[in-house]
């Protein structure tokens, strides 16, 4: 083939290119999975009965003003969830700050789990946000709360948690359906005994700016270009979309990162809240068995089916 051949052959791959980058998934339909029978999900969370946490925990939950509409970025209504859940634990007691916790808060913290998008920060903010990591602090960080404006201060974002967006020209982000499973690296122990992959509908970022020694443990791609690929063997290819989930480690602390987390009928998934009380449960060096009760509870019915049939897309967004 000649060179005035191949020119427009390389032309529509790049148009097909920028047109399915600027789709973004517009065109998936938000869905949540279809609820699962409990036996299945207890093969997963292993016998939880009588399992104890082996100290008391104080949990931090920030959350901020909500950003899109009733559905997604649910972070008040979402943190309404998840605190009852968790202070349902023995030993486990909950904390809430607005867009940024006080210095008294951090220092009563165990754990910071965030979801929201960050107001602007202060260099003394940011001092705070450090000195609690390299103290031991642990931190678990979702979705949308990566992302730092203005861009320029990313840098002292990823260096509190690993990673974080570097701006649209680099970093991107799309939806993802069943066509796109999210794999798990297993050899992890957050992540130790579970599936290989799990279908979610969603949405994740990636090309983030990371920190050496970022362990991506979660990684979105086509399942018709990795099927019987290992994990490590994902990553390589040229459509995986990296950063779905990782860990880091800064001093004594840890930090599990996930930027999935969209839609708010994904957290009445089990399989989803299995993926986040693994990650709390590691950054707090805690076996995960006294946390999965939350797994099922509120979601499972009388037929022994956990999950949602409701998309959650009618919901009235609120300030505060």
């Amino acid at each position: 083939m000649n060179r005035n051949a191949i020119l427009p052959v390389l032309l529509l791959v790049a148009l097909t290119s920028m047109l399915v980058a600027a789709d973004r998934g517009k065109n998936l339909t938000p869905r949540p999975n279809e609820p699962i029978p409990k036996a299945e999900i207890m093969s997963l969370t292993g016998s939880f009965e009588g399992a104890e946490l082996s100290r008391d925990i104080s949990i931090l939950w920030l959350s901020g003003p909500e950003d899109h509409r009733g559905g997604e970025h649910d972070y008040i209504r979402v943190k309404e969830l998840f605190v009852p859940l968790l202070e349902s634990i023995p030993r486990v007691s909950v904390v809430e700050a607005f867009q940024f916790p006080t210095q008294d808060q951090f220092d009563q913290a165990d754990l910071l789990i965030k979801y929201l998008h960050l107001p602007e920060l202060s260099d003394e903010q940011f001092a705070m946000y450090q000195a609690f990591v390299d103290q031991g602090g642990s931190v678990v960080s979702i979705h949308e709360s990566c992302i730092m404006r203005p861009v320029e201060r990313a840098e002292k974002l990823a260096d509190c948690i690993g990673c974080s967006w570097k701006g649209n020209q680099s970093s991107q982000w799309s939806k993802f359906g069943h066509s796109h499973p999210l794999y798990l690296r297993t050899e992890h122990p957050a992540f130790s005994g579970l599936p290989s992959s799990i279908k979610f509908n969603d949405e994740s970022y990636w090309n983030l700016l990371a920190r050496d020694k970022v362990e991506v443990i979660g990684a979105i791609a086509p399942e018709a270009d990795t099927n019987d690929l290992s994990f490590g063997e994902v990553l390589k290819t040229e459509s995986a979309r990296s950063q779905a989930f990782w860990t880091w480690t800064s001093g004594k602390g840890r930090v599990f990162g996930t930027t999935t987390g969209h839609y708010t009928y994904t957290y009445y998934d089990p399989l989803y809240r299995l993926l986040l009380l693994r990650g709390i449960a590691w950054t707090l060096d805690e076996d995960p068995a006294p946390f999965m009760p939350i797994v099922f509870q509120g979601i499972t019915n009388d037929e022994g089916l956990v999950g949602t049939t409701s998309n959650m897309m009618n919901y009235e967004n609120r300030k505060r």
